[in-house]
């Protein structure tokens, strides 16, 4: 979507330009006539580019709304402005003896346009200055138009075609000081909870003004919880399923059978009660909230969906297709407020229900019939295991490349493989000391360091949070499961402890 950005800025200030040296007069008018050139240049691209419906691209014409909108109308302002600038430029080019302005580049003679130039495409208009000075004049009325629309309604839009991206979805790296510090929980209040289904519920929880910026999230997040269930508590991550212009955080959780957590936050937390949890975290982040989504979802797998949905409805100007699969109608999660979104935006919002009651657990094949007239750049999937199996399969068949494919898992990593009876040599800088300690080969790094006595920071225990990341200074780690750190992390070395493997016969790590 950057370049999208970038492209729309570029051509946003070009058109800025065409129309001040137009209403300078007729001193400028060489200028004015270049300035047509790569205007025109410009619409001719993007006309080329709309059948490719290229990453980050979103639809050229406008969608035809249900109902008016807000949305719906800065859509068609932009389109009937670009027209009008489009025509105003057309027209000026057939006014204009184009054959004698393009002689002027060094080395191009008229000869090399002969009698092209003297071509009249636009005799047919009758007094074509007077439609030419109309269009412009519509262009700037419509300019004028824009720009106070964009004031009062689409300001962080706007920001983000100045940025050319939207802020990236991984955090910066940490300062050095704050690697080797452990995670510091906040405690939240919860100021509403809100029962979706007969086991599972919503928990909004308030932000305080100090706490905002750290707290900053993006949709398709989650916060780490510390649940006083047992001592010592447990931590657990949920998915946000609502932010709430950085005041209000809204996480969703279903009760696991024999889970402590899960069921301890069910039955005991209420309004008013506090939690405490680390910042959001996650890589399951959509790259830009303009581009066309395809969001899978199973049970309470809808839950991180939820969020990037209606961030993308209400912010951006993407289109979504979300297909949601339950046990039964009882068990749909925010079935009332995916009812209320779609309703809201019915040319944006397309919404596939599917009940293993009724037609059985969807596999490759359904999923992929359902989603056959859909498509988009990037697809996000969260759900079981063997429901995102299905889908990644179902997406491998509908052409997606697999960087193209997101998916959010939670739960406990993979099985320690058998020890071969190789050890790896770890040395490990931590607190400003340095310690050395031997590894079998298939144990994870936090354990190894833990069994030895050290105490590195650590907090899920399942590659979802980073509380435990160190940096690879020498030697190498494989990760069983990396679901917050960004490929640029992973390329400068970051490791996550409690999901990295020692790979060599020495490896060295440093918080």
């Amino acid at each position: 979507m950057a370049v999208f950005n970038r492209f729309r800025l570029f051509h946003w200030l070009l058109a800025g330009f065409f129309l001040a040296v137009y209403l300078s007069g007729d001193g400028a008018e060489l200028l004015h006539v270049w300035l047509g050139y790569g205007l025109v240049g410009l619409l001719l691209v993007r006309l080329l580019i709309a059948p490719l419906r290229l990453r980050g691209f979103p639809r050229l014409l406008p969608a035809q709304p249900r109902k008016p909108s807000l949305g719906a109308f800065g859509t068609w302002l932009t389109f009937a402005t670009l027209a009008s600038l489009a025509l105003a430029s057309l027209i000026g080019l057939g006014m204009v003896d184009n054959g004698d302005v393009l002689a002027d580049l060094p080395g191009v003679g008229p000869e090399v346009f002969g009698a092209a130039s003297d071509i009249d495409f636009v005799g047919w208009l009758g007094d074509a200055e007077e439609v030419h000075e109309f269009f412009a004049n519509l262009a700037l009325g419509l300019v004028g138009l824009h720009v106070g629309y964009v004031l009062l309604f689409r300001r962080k839009l706007a920001w983000s075609m100045l940025r050319g991206l939207r802020q990236p979805a991984a955090a910066t790296d940490p300062a050095p000081a704050a690697v080797s510090a452990a995670p510091a929980f906040a405690a939240l209040e919860v100021v509403a909870r809100q029962a979706e289904t007969v086991d599972s519920a919503s928990f909004s929880l308030r932000l305080p003004p100090a706490l905002r910026a750290r707290f900053a999230a993006q949709p398709g997040q989650f916060l780490t919880l510390r649940v006083p269930c047992v001592e010592p508590p447990l931590l657990r991550c949920y998915s946000l399923s609502q932010l709430s212009d950085g005041q209000l955080l809204r996480i969703t959780v279903k009760r696991v059978a024999g889970g402590r957590a899960s069921n301890w936050l069910l039955d005991r937390l209420q309004p008013g009660d506090r939690i405490e949890a680390l910042p959001p975290a996650g890589a399951f982040v959509p790259p830009d909230l303009d581009a066309d989504l395809l969001l899978l979802g199973a049970g309470s797998g809808i839950t991180p969906l939820r969020s990037i949905l209606e961030a993308v409805l209400r912010q951006g100007r993407g289109r979504i297709f979300l297909f949601y699969a339950s046990r039964d109608a009882g068990s749909l999660i925010f079935a009332e407020e995916l009812a209320e979104l779609s309703r809201r935006y019915p040319e944006r919002l397309q919404l596939r229900i599917w009940l293993d009651a009724e037609q059985g657990v969807p596999n490759s094949q359904a999923i992929a019939a359902k989603i056959a007239d859909w498509r988009a750049a990037e697809a996000f999937v969260c759900g079981p295991q063997a429901f995102m199996d299905s889908a990644r399969a179902a997406l491998g068949e509908r052409g997606m490349a697999a960087a193209h494919i997101h998916l959010e898992r939670f739960g406990a990593a993979a099985p320690v493989a058998a020890p071969d009876g190789r050890r790896s040599r770890l040395r490990v800088a931590l607190d400003g000391r340095r310690h050395e300690l031997d590894v079998p080969r298939g144990e994870v790094l936090l354990a190894a360091m833990e069994q030895a006595g050290l105490q590195p920071p650590s907090a899920c225990r399942s590659g979802v949070c980073a509380a435990c990341k160190c940096r690879v200074v020498q030697g190498s780690a494989s990760m069983r499961s990396n679901q917050v750190l960004s490929a640029g992390e992973v390329r400068q070395g970051w490791v996550l402890a409690c999901q990295a493997e020692p790979s060599s016969a020495e490896l060295q790590v440093e918080y």
